[in-house]
């Protein structure tokens, strides 16, 4: 007779900890099962800055967590997409935006129509053709009516203030009846397969059925005390620091990040309400850490507080969950802050532990199915973080030489190969990025297909030329209605408090 999981404990610290135990007492607690954040001392500065992808706004409406409360609470931002500046030497800087690109023609996907016009002398840039590049570029905000939504696909992700979004993940937990138990880290009890207990300074003593390594880098249960291998991926990642900063306020708002190369790494700019957050990845061996403090604020254009180093080390483990201990987040897979892939290895972690949360604590069978989906979705997030080096045209400098010298993974190597050929993009199961976010950075950074479908051939260049001008007035049209991010963040703002005499 099987056994119920009764009761989970949470080992960790700040967004992976909170989110996770949120989630959990959202989906299980209604059901009997206790969850515990067995919270450790918080890693994150008032520096830090969490960056989201637009698929974050549906996980935060299944936990009950409204945008305009998260916006207010956390000095949020809407982001449209990110810009890319530097990655060429030649090249302008092109926008990410999250959405699609131009609509199709005759049923044949505008990529190759607008890879037809170009070989015919078309000077407009794919991203042109983006509704929400469009919108980014301009710092607006997309309305979205039926117009809109019959052309694009654009969303918004979001930026946010790290420590104020902590507070309220706990706050909402706390709410929703998790438990918090708050020390350092003692001891951990091992069983021959997983963990039984862990054990604070001071002498609190938590055991549970299943326990959540939501530790960070420091993996505190699946690295230290289970010792996890852990598969390092820093042949494709030559960056080993992260230094995080911040500077003022940027005005006007801009609706999108903005991800700048320089000849040892690179450095992305994520705005906030209040403040501006400065993130950049770096090579410790090609540039100091004080060095790089000030390259930063060169990059950035602007002053920037007290900067603050933490090594980087990109990889993952081999088995997030093994026996009954699920590593979440950076405990299992450690990828660089671009994209917005930490957060999103978060969010789906967590989705497929609610998927596939152990019907019998006895006989954990959901653990291999749940192995092979995170690792499979965390390497197409390393595919496509890695195709931003391959692809660099940064010329005669050896960091950049070197990113573009290593040999790519199998699937990306395919995936570059097929979409130089034809225009073709190989989707894998289990991708976060979908055709048009792979277009949008291939074409962005200058991989152009040699050939097209035939199909798009088969339009009169005339009728061709009218679709794309209409396209460009429908875009034009529309951003000029939009509001500005500003404007719209105004919206969520909290009135004015009255003085009392």
């Amino acid at each position: 007779m099987s056994r119920p999981i009764r009761s989970v404990a949470v080992v960790g610290r700040d967004v992976p900890a909170w989110l996770t135990a949120l989630a959990l007492q959202r989906a299980f607690g209604r059901q009997g099962v206790s969850v515990t954040v067995v919270e450790l001392p918080s890693a994150l500065r008032a520096v830090d800055a969490v960056i989201a992808l637009p698929a974050l706004e549906g996980l935060h409406r299944l936990l009950g967590l409204d945008e305009s409360e998260v916006l207010a609470a956390c000095s949020g931002v809407y982001a449209l997409g990110q810009q890319f500046a530097n990655w060429s030497r030649s090249r302008p800087p092109f926008v990410h935006a999250y959405d699609s690109q131009g609509a199709a023609l005759r049923q044949v996907p505008f990529l190759h129509h607008w890879l037809k016009a170009r070989a015919e002398g078309l000077n407009v840039a794919l991203e042109d053709f983006s509704l929400g590049a469009a919108a980014a570029k301009h710092g607006r905000f997309i309305v979205h009516n039926d117009a809109t939504d019959s052309f694009s696909k654009a969303r918004n992700g979001y930026h946010l203030d790290a420590q104020s979004y902590v507070r309220l993940l706990r706050q909402k937990a706390m709410a929703a009846g998790a438990q918090r138990v708050a020390g350092t880290l003692d001891r951990v009890a091992r069983t021959p397969t997983g963990v039984a207990s862990v054990t604070l300074n001071g002498g609190a003593s938590i055991a549970a059925d299943l326990f959540v390594d939501a530790s960070g880098p420091d993996a505190v249960l699946a690295g230290r005390a289970l010792e996890v291998p852990f598969e390092s991926w820093s042949s494709w990642f030559p960056c080993d620091r992260i230094l995080a900063a911040s500077g003022p306020r940027l005005k006007p708002l801009p609706a999108m990040s903005r991800i700048s190369a320089f000849g040892a790494g690179w450095m992305g700019m994520f705005p906030l309400q209040d403040r501006t957050p400065v993130v950049a990845a770096y090579d410790s061996r090609r540039i100091s850490d004080e060095e790089m403090a000030r390259t930063a604020s060169v990059l950035a254009g602007m002053a920037l507080g007290d900067a603050v180093v933490s090594p980087l080390a990109v990889g993952c483990r081999a088995a997030p969950w093994t026996g009954n201990c699920v590593a979440i987040g950076e405990a299992a897979t450690c990828l660089e802050p671009l994209d917005a892939a930490p957060l999103h290895m978060i969010h789906l972690g967590i989705s497929h532990l609610i998927t596939l949360f152990p019907v019998d604590a006895d006989n954990l069978l959901e653990a291999q199915p749940y192995n092979e989906a995170v690792l499979s979705h965390a390497r197409n997030l390393r595919d496509f973080q890695i195709a931003h080096y391959r692809l660099n045209q940064r010329l005669d400098e050896s960091f950049w030489d070197g990113a573009r010298a290593a040999e790519p993974p199998p699937g990306l190597a395919y995936k570059l190969d097929l979409f130089a050929a034809r225009g073709a993009v190989a989707l894998y199961e289990d991708e976060t990025f979908q055709e048009e976010n792979w277009i949008s950075i291939l074409i962005g950074h200058g991989l152009i297909p040699r050939g097209h479908d035939p199909q798009a051939d088969a339009m009169p260049r005339e009728e061709q030329i009218q679709s794309f001008q209409r396209m460009l007035g429908f875009i034009a049209g529309e951003v000029r209605e939009m509001p500005s991010i500003e404007a719209q963040l105004e919206l969520f703002a909290p009135p004015p408090s009255s003085a009392s005499f």
